[in-house]
């Protein structure tokens, strides 16, 4: 574990992000997305925050391991959890974790609708299902609707507990990607379906981060907000005028300088003797792709500071290399070096610049960077 190396979480700002979530969407309850350890943010320090101090009752996990983490770590916590994935149903001890720690998996398959409500175990279990409206990767079939309805009455319901889809490309245009506009008819068709069938839907949720950032999904009865709740925006550069968001980051990311030294162009650095560009001074920091910073961020612009210095060379295991093209700059060995914060611009920058999203820049941080939480 690194020493002066870490990503500071700060969860005022969770606070003030939900706060505008909540905004934006005044009569929606959240399903609040926490897999992939909250986004690499640690999922029980949020889920904590979240459930106490910001009153969020619903939670949304990946797989069955990460919803039991919760319920274990958080034993007096009365809300629910989701599992929207891997839900390993075909597994009687999956099974038994289900039914023993009311954690609610999300039914996208026949079989495991079948399963569920063959089971006398789950007679009275919340029953959540997801349709596929034209995402085509998880998600019941709208031509088999019939079908479903048929199980459904055949097991003594008459109801959803919570009804969902998801949009396959909501980082787009909501009112004019085609995508989009299939799908919402198509969850539209299968609500009113379900509806003329005699099946009553409790609880519906369709607008993941992106939607929701343009005011769409809103009249279902919940809204699972994931990214955004972390701080950027889910939008493409291209789109990000039709965001109504403007979420603060959450957590800065900081090491320290270990060396530096002056430099003039063509000075190899590193391995590969990759040759700098221009003269200036280099400064070594703690961090390499060993902590999470990619390889990718190679020739990444990040600010120090007044100056704005570029990764050179290839970015090593345990340390990365950045240029300044300003031969008077002194970089003192231990001088705090602030890969982001929550103003944004160098996190913006990592991610136009390697083409990597937000998700896969915050999850690539290791376990070598401790987490700080602070209000």
């Amino acid at each position: 574990m690194r020493i002066k190396s870490c990503m500071e979480i700060n969860v005022s700002n969770l606070a003030s992000n939900y706060q505008l979530l909540k905004e934006i969407c005044p009569n929606n309850e959240a399903l609040f997305m926490v897999k992939a350890n909250a986004y690499g943010h640690g999922m029980v320090p949020i889920v904590k925050f979240a459930y106490f101090e910001l009153g969020i009752k619903e939670f949304g996990c990946a797989s069955i391991g990460e919803a039991l983490r919760l319920r274990e770590e958080i034993p007096n916590g009365e809300f629910e959890v989701y599992v929207f994935s891997d839900v390993n149903l075909d597994l009687q001890e999956a099974a038994d974790i289900y039914l023993n720690n009311r954690i609610i998996p999300v039914l996208s398959n026949e079989s495991n609708l079948k399963y569920f409500l063959e089971q006398e175990d789950f007679r009275f279990f919340p029953l959540c299902l997801k349709f596929n409206t034209g995402m085509n990767r998880l998600g019941l079939r709208l031509d088999r609707v019939d079908e479903v309805v048929k199980l459904i009455k055949a097991s003594g319901r008459n109801s959803i507990y919570h009804l969902m889809s998801h949009f396959s490309s909501s980082s787009l245009s909501m009112i004019k990607n085609k995508r989009n506009l299939a799908q919402k008819e198509n969850w539209r068709e299968l609500k009113s379906q379900l509806t003329a069938a005699g099946i009553e839907i409790d609880k519906s949720s369709l607008a993941n981060s992106g939607a929701i950032e343009q005011k769409v999904g809103l009249e279902e009865t919940h809204i699972r907000p994931g990214l955004m709740m972390y701080g950027p925006t889910s939008l493409l550069p291209q789109y990000s005028h039709l965001s109504c968001w403007q979420g603060k980051l959450i957590s800065r990311l900081e090491t320290t300088f270990i060396n530096s030294f002056k430099v003039d162009r063509g000075t190899p650095i590193g391995y590969g003797a990759t040759p700098c560009p221009t003269d200036g001074v280099v400064g070594i920091f703690a961090l390499g792709y060993g902590d999470g910073f990619s390889t990718r961020y190679q020739n990444v612009h990040l600010r120090h500071g007044s100056e704005v210095g570029q990764i050179v060379g290839r970015v090593n295991m345990d340390m990365g290399q950045i240029l300044f093209n300003n031969q008077s700059l002194e970089i003192k060995n231990g001088e705090r070096f602030v890969v982001w914060d929550q103003e944004g611009e160098n996190f913006s920058n990592i991610c136009l610049e390697s083409k990597t999203i937000p998700y896969e820049v915050f999850i690539h941080l290791t376990e070598r960077i401790p987490k700080i939480y602070r209000q």
